[in-house]
């Protein structure tokens, strides 16, 4: 008897190990510094949300629109690094920022063509920034939430593999396999 449990606590602790095998962190000592809060296997999509997030702080700090790209540019993932160092490229070349800012829904999608648009109309008209950001700022934490729920709804789903594989046939040795031997070593006397 005491074999059999010998037996189910490692299959038990073998189950654990595979179910919470995860990637060992890399110490701080040999990590290599980052400078973009995304990391480079993140959406696009939410690059740009990080980025705008970060324009957003700069322009409320009080910085031109394109100084407040000049700075996020060095802190945002690679995808959104490209796009901002496309349109400050152009600058570089004598390009207006706002012309410079129409290659930026090509180069991240529509889903950045009202922040070009909103900075080229500041640039070209005066149009205040702080109204529209704001609003921008609300609808990006949004779509965060909505994402974050995406995901979490996904969870059980994801969930349910490493159940059967390794909590059902821990609860099978653990609690019926005994019950089944107790059975038969009764049937047997």
């Amino acid at each position: 008897m005491s074999s059999l449990w010998a037996t189910a606590s490692a299959v038990a602790v073998g189950a654990a190990a595979v179910a919470l095998r995860t990637r060992p962190a890399p110490s701080r000592r040999h990590a290599a510094p980052t400078a973009a809060p995304a990391s480079p296997t993140s959406s696009p999509s939410s690059q740009f949300l990080d980025a705008l997030d970060l324009l957003v702080l700069c322009i409320r700090a009080g910085m031109l629109p394109i100084e407040a790209m000049r700075v996020s540019q060095a802190h945002v993932g690679p995808v959104v690094r490209v796009a901002f160092g496309a349109v400050l490229e152009q600058v570089g070349t004598g390009t207006r920022f706002a012309d410079a800012l129409e290659s930026l829904p090509r180069l991240l999608g529509p889903q950045a063509l009202l922040l070009a648009d909103t900075l080229a109309a500041a640039d070209r008209d005066g149009l205040p920034l702080a109204p529209v950001l704001e609003r921008l700022s609300v609808e990006s934490r949004a779509q965060r939430r909505r994402d974050a729920d995406a995901r979490a709804r996904q969870l059980p789903v994801r969930l349910a593999f490493p159940l059967v594989l390794c909590s059902l046939p821990a609860f099978v040795l653990l609690a019926v396999t005994p019950m089944l031997i107790a059975a038969l070593s009764a049937l047997t006397r």
